[in-house]
């Protein structure tokens, strides 16, 4: 019995601040992060406010725990496409599409996905820099391949801004099309055995 109650108190904190993150995702869904108090945010994950500081310190550690793990949730969405019995050029089309399908059904995540290029907090740029670093990795750790994997990732999520502010969305399949070619004619150049799993 003693084993078991020492078993859950170690992973207690993990399992809380994963509850907060979730909820702060949540919470911060079409609202700017500053307008949001922690007050908010411990009362969606049934905790008090002083163990969100406790957690994450201030606002800006939060929203890069928060970004980190909207980010993974981008890339558990894509990971798919990168099955090994497609083509490049099809993995290169499949993962725009969930990349684009991941901005339309999951709305609040993506929301501070797009919010961390913009903020200049050190745990916010800390996330970035880790997905950067996972995908750079995975297509072969190389300068240029860092460049490229900043490079198609910056492109999709301006497209997908500038898309979404337009006024005049594009057919879905269209603009999957258009996106896919667009990333496929440089990445075909650069990765020609084709792109791996980002998680």
């Amino acid at each position: 019995m003693a084993e078991r109650a020492t078993a859950r108190t170690r992973l207690a904190p993990e399992l809380r601040r994963a509850q907060i993150v979730e909820a702060a995702i949540e919470v911060f869904a079409g609202r700017e992060p500053s307008e949001v108090t922690f007050e908010e945010i411990a009362d969606a994950a049934g905790v008090s406010r002083a163990l969100v500081y406790n957690y994450f310190g201030d606002r800006g550690g939060l929203v890069g725990a928060v970004c980190l793990r909207c980010f993974e949730q981008l890339d558990e969405a894509i990971s798919p496409a990168f099955d090994p019995s497609r083509r490049p050029a099809e993995q290169a089309r499949e993962w725009v599409r969930r990349y684009l399908q991941f901005a339309i059904d999951h709305p609040g995540p993506w929301a501070m996905i797009s919010s961390a290029a913009a903020s200049q907090h050190p745990a916010v740029q800390q996330a970035r820099k880790t997905r950067l670093d996972t995908i750079t990795e995975r297509w072969g750790g190389t300068p240029e391949a860092r460049l490229v994997a900043a490079a198609v990732g910056g492109m999709l999520q301006a497209c997908v801004s500038e898309h979404e502010a337009s006024g005049q969305p594009l057919e879905f399949d269209r603009l999957v099309d258009l996106l896919s070619v667009l990333a496929w004619k440089g990445l075909s150049r650069l990765i020609p055995e084709g792109l791996r799993p980002i998680a």
